[in-house]
């Protein structure tokens, strides 16, 4: 009788095993996707950079992926609202999140984050790197940076400059601009980028941080005055504009970037895939000629490096909030 059990017992391991290899091997080799759409959650409002370049990204990776590509604006709380949704949908590929630098900003500016950024979620790759442009409207009387320091210098307290959102890469702009010279002015978080423009252009906020994609068609039609660029060095797109270290203020520069992230928990297959795709989309020359118009220059990375690079950020940010005596968001 026990030979007979122990000959049953191992027919059943050995069928498991099979089973289990047989599935695993088939799982690899599936093709994905299989005429689902792919999901993009976008953390910011229609006509923001972040929408802009995903929309340019879609069609391609759709055609090469096979299937559709669907832009979804989940916008609020410097995207952390677009990427706690994608984390509650299946984590089986078809749903991913695209976000500029206010991903790696989330942790340190927003209170009780209900999710861990370097765990939960981990880089398709980068996009790009794109510059903020310090705008106030032409009726301000502000011509310089140096100027706008100088008023809110003069009256503590009294100045706005708006942004985003909370975590946004012109939040986290003007945060080191007011850190750097000492000024006291009010951060007035917006719903995204074009509310932000709307503001200024009303002369509600005294200056914003605006990304160049959306700066540059303000500032050519003169809607909007350029006192700097955000960064180190000018923008390709506003080459009259001064980057704020020429503007003199060298402290102040900062740079911010543009991902898409998925669920760590995906398959790592299918992970793999999207990367590959999102790399050879990124690389194509079409699509380089429209992410260098928008203002986006490129930002060559593996995913493992963007990974570290993200990482990286999440620490900076944290030193930044510390430093700046900057308020979480509750």
């Amino acid at each position: 009788m026990h030979r007979t059990l122990n000959a049953f017992l191992k027919r059943c391991f050995l069928f498991i095993a099979i089973v289990g290899v047989t599935t695993a091997s088939s799982f690899a080799d599936e093709p994905w996707p299989k005429g689902k759409p792919l999901r993009i959650f976008i953390g910011y409002t229609a006509g923001s950079a972040t929408d802009a370049i995903a929309r340019v990204i879609s069609v391609d990776m759709g055609r090469i992926l096979g299937t559709p590509v669907v832009v979804e604006n989940r916008p609020g709380a410097g995207g952390s609202i677009a990427a706690g949704q994608m984390l509650r949908e299946p984590a089986d590929g078809y749903t991913v999140v695209m976000n500029s630098s206010a991903h790696a900003a989330n942790p340190a500016m927003i209170a009780n984050l209900p999710y861990d950024t370097l765990r939960d979620i981990s880089a398709v790759g980068p996009i790009g790197a794109s510059q903020f442009v310090m705008l106030t409207s032409p009726d301000s009387g502000i011509q310089s940076v140096a100027q706008a320091v100088e008023r809110a210098k003069a009256e503590p307290g009294k100045l706005n400059y708006g942004s985003g959102g909370i975590g946004s890469g012109g939040h986290i702009n003007g945060a080191i601009l007011a850190s750097a010279t000492g000024i006291n002015v009010q951060h007035v978080p917006m719903r995204g980028t074009p509310e932000t423009i709307t503001e200024t252009i009303a002369g509600r906020l005294d200056w914003a941080f605006v990304p160049a994609p959306a700066a540059v068609p303000m500032v050519k039609t003169n809607k909007l005055r350029a006192l700097a660029v955000g960064a180190g060095t000018r923008s390709q797109a506003l080459p009259n504009v001064p980057s704020m270290t020429e503007a003199g203020f060298p402290k102040a520069i900062y740079t911010s970037w543009i991902g898409m992230f998925i669920a760590t928990k995906t398959p790592r297959p299918i992970h793999d895939r999207l990367s590959a795709v999102l790399a050879e989309v990124v690389a194509s020359p079409s699509v380089q000629e429209k992410i260098l118009a928008l203002g986006i220059d490129p930002l060559p990375m593996s995913t493992k490096e963007f990974d570290a690079f993200v990482a990286g950020e999440v620490k900076t940010m944290q030193q930044l909030v510390k430093s700046g005596n900057i308020r979480p968001q509750q």
